[in-house]
């Protein structure tokens, strides 16, 4: 297949592009000419495009993809989900396959305190709260903490230690205050079928973490967290390529933390595991029989690090804009 990658700069799009190259024609986009994964394709396979929330960001990567024959387009930056599903049907006319959840659910991943009262019947949550004047009056258990109630990563999420340290943050509902989960971090690397079944769900223990980025990780087997992440996925509609976190709280229940519906960035130790959802998911869009039970997995730990990749000065200028 012939296939674009957005988010070129991020582990996404560089752990995908790990799986899928060789296999396939891989066209890789971004929004910044030093994006390290532009340079891992040949120039003619390089794509700069606007911000995902840019009111131009649809029609110009619509059209790169005619002009390049693009048979499927891997989004992997969250800010270009929404606008994505909304404008489905002109990339469906197109011939341009898709690899993106329902709107509906996008859309409700994105707001984490609907998410997570969603879910609260399905799985278990964390105490949570939207911070407003009222709850920062009335808080008196710390340390809590507060995150962006839209945010990508860990931008803006904060442990919360004080009172005062809580005055500091915005009150007027863009902010989640919740109980603090001191125990291990989990990410559920999952696929699920077009067709609505889960192929696959993959927990990794989040080790050591930098930028939000986990840099040091193990796969785990633990059932509970694999039922967790299957039940959550199946509630919200997710199709595709997902990565469902989790976190221990003093009890050593695992509770939801949020639902990341698109390809994660540590990706290659799943595929290392033995479940490859890249190429579950070109599979899928191409009819192939998909596994007709949940595929298994092996225990396997990763420490991960820089390389370079060098290449002329001169295939930059070509990418930089006027």
């Amino acid at each position: 297949m012939r296939i674009l990658l957005t988010g070129a700069g991020g582990p996404s799009a560089i752990s995908v592009w790990k799986s899928l190259a060789g296999a396939h024609e891989l066209h890789m986009a971004d929004m910044d000419p030093c994006a390290a994964g532009l340079y891992l394709v040949p120039p003619a396979q390089r794509l700069l495009v606007p911000r995902g929330d840019a009111p131009q960001f649809v029609d110009q990567l619509l059209q790169a993809c005619r002009e390049r024959g693009i048979d499927l387009l891997i989004p992997t930056v969250d800010a270009e989900l929404v606008p994505l599903a909304q404008a489905r049907s002109r990339f469906d006319e197109a011939g341009i396959r898709l690899a993106l959840a329902p709107l509906e659910c996008l859309q409700l991943c994105r707001d984490k305190h609907r998410l997570l009262t969603a879910l609260r019947d399905v799985v278990p949550v964390p105490r949570s709260e939207l911070l407003t004047a009222d709850v920062a009056a009335a808080a008196d258990s710390f340390p809590a903490f507060a995150k962006p109630r839209r945010a990508s990563g860990s931008r803006g999420a904060v442990v919360v230690r004080s009172r005062d340290e809580l005055s500091a943050l915005p009150q007027d509902g863009s902010y989640l205050l919740q109980e603090l989960l001191p125990g291990e971090e989990y990410s559920v690397d999952v696929y699920v079928s077009g067709a609505g079944r889960v192929i696959a769900a993959v927990p990794r223990e989040r080790m050591k973490t930098d930028s939000g980025i986990a840099v040091t990780a193990r796969t785990v087997a633990l059932p509970e967290v694999i039922d967790a992440a299957v039940a959550a996925a199946l509630a919200v509609g997710l199709r595709h390529a997902a990565n469902i976190q989790f976190k221990r709280a003093d009890d050593g229940v695992c509770r939801l933390l949020e639902i990341n519906p698109r390809f994660p960035g540590t990706l290659p130790l799943t595929v290392a595991a033995g479940v490859d959802i890249p190429a579950l998911l070109v599979a899928d869009l191409r009819g192939d029989a998909l596994p007709a039970e949940r595929l298994p997995f092996r225990e396997l730990m990763v420490a991960r690090y820089f390389t370079e990749q060098y290449f002329d000065p001169g295939e930059w200028r070509q990418l930089c804009p006027t």
